[in-house]
């Protein structure tokens, strides 16, 4: 079976992460790099060809991994797929539910594979208990980092959050019919600092924090549901799992799982892409995927705005900030 030709456009923080990855993954092989800033070829794998030319790369490979700039998304996707080449898009999709709809109607017109790099999914906790999760009552989830200005090109909603409102949108497998939330501007001009709640038509909760002015890295999910409790720690991998023994009302039986030694999601999310080309079955994301946690993120972003003009109409100014279309 031949590999599948692989470049990686962008090679920034996310974008070295896909190098090295790529290197690991099997079914595929890295068969250029490229960016704008010629100084960035350092670094890239010896015998890899490294170009600041698209067409050059798109000469060379099957697919693209784009990890730039979410505002450049549309622009730059677009010229991928009229070339008639896969594309696998660092998360978000894109600014915005149109430029979703462009890409995957360009996608469509050239026959190309269109996938988004949603990397929880493929995080070995969730896939370790995805299928024991049913109907969860009420999720909470906490998602802080530190700053890097690496992802301020858009707010937090959409550098962080986005995240795990893929996570929320697959678990549930519908929308939310309210949406209540709020933001804060800290470091940036941008919501640095976003809680979103989320209602769901059975009166399922998802309450979600999101912060990239944080002190230390959490990346936790927990999920409530009729028969156990389930605490995610995406960043360790591991979950622990608290249910019914059977032993009485109060019987408590408590279980860890852990991911796969070895497990990286980076390296699943690559072989997954692989698949997807080769017209097999694969659990990254798609872009209908991608384009619904897109539209939540812009809900949010709504309920943002409605709350700090209300606050600005009592309180004569508001230190709560909307995120700038």
């Amino acid at each position: 079976m031949e590999p599948i030709k692989l470049g990686v456009l962008g090679l920034g923080k996310m974008g070295r992460h896909h190098l090295r990855c790529a290197g690991l993954a099997s079914g595929l092989e890295l068969a250029a790099a490229g960016d704008i800033d010629a100084g960035r070829a350092e670094g890239v794998p010896q015998g890899v060809p490294f170009t600041t030319d698209l067409d050059e790369m798109l000469a060379r490979v099957d697919g693209v991994i784009v990890a730039i700039p979410t505002e450049a998304h549309a622009r730059v996707g677009r010229r991928i797929l009229d070339a008639g080449k896969h594309l696998l898009l660092e998360k978000p999709f894109a600014v915005t539910a149109d430029e979703c709809d462009d890409l995957e109607a360009a996608a469509e017109r050239g026959g190309c594979v269109l996938r988004i790099g949603h990397v929880e999914r493929m995080n070995g906790a969730y896939r370790r208990v995805r299928e024991r999760i049913r109907t969860p009552r009420f999720i909470e989830g906490h998602r802080l980092a530190g700053f890097d200005p690496r992802g301020t090109d858009v707010d937090v909603v959409l550098d962080l959050m986005i995240h795990d409102l893929d996570l929320v949108l697959d678990l549930h497998r519908c929308e939310p019919v309210r949406v209540d939330a709020v933001g804060v501007s800290v470091l940036t001009d941008r919501i640095d600092i976003a809680n979103a709640r989320l209602e769901f038509p059975g009166g399922e909760l998802v309450n979600l924090t999101a912060s990239r002015v944080s002190r230390e890295p959490v990346r936790k999910l927990r999920i409530f549901q009729e028969d156990a409790y389930l605490s995610l720690d995406l960043q360790k991998q591991r979950v622990e799992i608290f249910g019914r023994s059977g032993a009485g009302p109060m019987g408590i039986h408590h279980e860890r799982v852990d991911a796969p030694d070895g497990h990286n999601p980076l390296v699943e999310e690559l072989q997954g892409f692989a698949a997807a080309i080769r017209g097999e079955e694969s659990a990254i994301a798609t872009a209908e995927d991608g384009r619904r946690a897109v539209v939540l993120a812009a809900r949010i972003r709504e309920s943002m705005e409605r709350r700090a003009t209300r606050f600005a109409e009592s309180a004569g100014g508001a230190p709560w900030q909307a995120a700038p279309s």
